[in-house]
């Protein structure tokens, strides 16, 4: 279960459960500045329901560069930066020159069964340290029509939203650290070659 700790570190007196109901308004898939990153195991489930190679996805993603004594931009904080040719990176959905996922076609995600954790999880963010799971709301969560709409959102459902989310990235964590580590000229479609072939984001 979640601990209701919120990431500004409300306790759960002081932090009262939001109302949200998503609208399939589509403001998240186009928003210029939200940054639609993805883990391997995002990777690994859209290549595999598209039939993409490493190539061909290669082609719907972005590298966000953050060069050094950059900051980080807000909400990528806690999320896992690889290295590629270019510098470390986030890996991130591309964005069309409209600002529109790649993946959205007429108003709709054409990957919605396999869409990222960060778009199952929108607007709410998640993170786990030291055994304690907290959660809060995304930096661009102003965009989203849904919040203050419909039921309020349980403890449950936030639990089980952390639940779907916190080990995919832990495991992505690991897996950037030893990739990090281990490069000495790295690539971004070695990157993607490599996550494909990753046992571990199979599970």
């Amino acid at each position: 279960m979640v601990n209701l700790l919120n990431l500004t570190g409300h306790n759960k007196e002081e932090t009262k459960l939001p109302r949200f109901e998503c609208t399939k308004c589509g403001a998240c898939c186009r928003d210029e500045f939200l940054i639609v990153t993805v883990t391997g195991s995002d990777i690994v489930r859209i290549t595999a329901v598209l039939g993409l190679s490493p190539n061909e996805m290669l082609k719907a993603l972005d590298f966000y560069v953050v060069s050094d004594g950059e900051s980080i931009p807000v909400g990528l904080e806690r999320f896992p930066s690889v290295a590629t040719e270019g510098g470390l990176s986030f890996i991130s959905l591309k964005k069309m020159e409209n600002s529109e996922c790649v993946f959205l076609k007429d108003h709709l995600c054409m990957i919605h069964p396999v869409r990222p954790v960060v778009c199952r999880s929108f607007p709410f963010v998640f993170d786990e340290s030291d055994g304690q799971r907290t959660w809060g709301l995304s930096a661009k969560n102003e965009i989203c029509p849904g919040l203050t709409t419909g039921p309020q959102v349980s403890e449950i459902e936030i639990a089980e939203l952390a639940d779907s989310i916190l080990p995919e990235i832990q495991i992505y964590r690991e897996f950037a650290k030893e990739w990090n580590d281990n490069q000495i000229s790295p690539t971004a479609l070695n990157l993607l070659k490599t996550i494909i072939s990753d046992t571990r984001f199979y599970s």
